[in-house]
């Protein structure tokens, strides 16, 4: 009888990929982040959740056992049992986060982010404030709940309406909740973080002027330098 493969093993030898996930976690503790392929991102997912949970416990047994597996004890130990170890006493579990990245050009790998959760540098804040810098530059992603409310439309189409009225409603819900969560984590103020969204909506804005101005350059380049302002658009 077959037994169902506990582990990949990344076309490596025993201690080569021992070796391997020992480097991993010790620069994902260093870093906060790491870039890799995606089926090593969640094997090290399995050992960088083990590390926070032996923080957590903080006993002469749990460091040893720590220091047994992590690389650069300078800079990692006392990371994982000072900073880390407070920052998720709190958390149950779910230390860690993998963000997909698509497939690398040469070989077609899939790639992925994987990262410590609640970290300062952590994408979902960065994700946060690009979100809130699209939502003022385009005021169409509000709720709106006219239509609903003067009863306006069939019955049909005010049952997708109401559908979509409590969608946004909750997207909402868990954008402010995320917002508390962001100013609270990087300790700033509601002031600091709308300076935040407005550099990010000045360099948005900034993006598409660029992009609008490679549009003009390469249509132009294209006609051979000759284009006329009917032929823009």
């Amino acid at each position: 009888m077959r037994h169902a493969k506990k582990y990949r093993r990344l076309n490596r030898s025993s201690g080569h990929r021992q070796s391997l996930l020992r480097n991993m976690v010790s620069s994902l503790i260093r870093h906060d982040r790491i870039k890799t392929t995606l089926p090593k991102a969640k094997e090290v997912r399995k050992f960088a959740d083990k590390m926070v949970t032996l923080a957590k416990r903080g006993d002469a047994h749990a460091k040893a056992q720590a220091r047994a597996f992590l690389r650069e004890h300078v800079v990692t130990m006392p990371k994982l049992f000072g900073e880390m170890a407070e920052r998720y006493q709190n958390r149950p579990g779910g230390y860690t986060r993998i963000h997909k990245l698509g497939y690398r050009d040469t070989d077609h790998a899939s790639m992925a982010i994987i990262e410590y959760v609640d970290a300062p540098n952590d994408i979902r804040y960065d994700m946060l404030v690009k979100t809130l810098a699209r939502q003022d530059l385009n005021k169409i992603l509000k709720v709106s709940s006219e239509s609903i409310e003067q009863g306006q439309g069939n019955i049909r189409s005010k049952r997708i309406d109401k559908k979509r009225r409590i969608s946004r409603e909750k997207a909402q819900l868990r954008l402010a909740k995320n917002m508390r969560k962001f100013m609270k984590t990087k300790n700033i103020e509601e002031d600091e973080l709308k300076e935040i969204v407005e550099q990010e909506r000045n360099r948005l804005i900034r993006m598409e002027k660029e992009k609008d101005d490679f549009y003009i350059q390469d249509k132009i380049r294209r006609k051979g330098g000759r284009l006329s302002y009917y032929n823009l658009n």
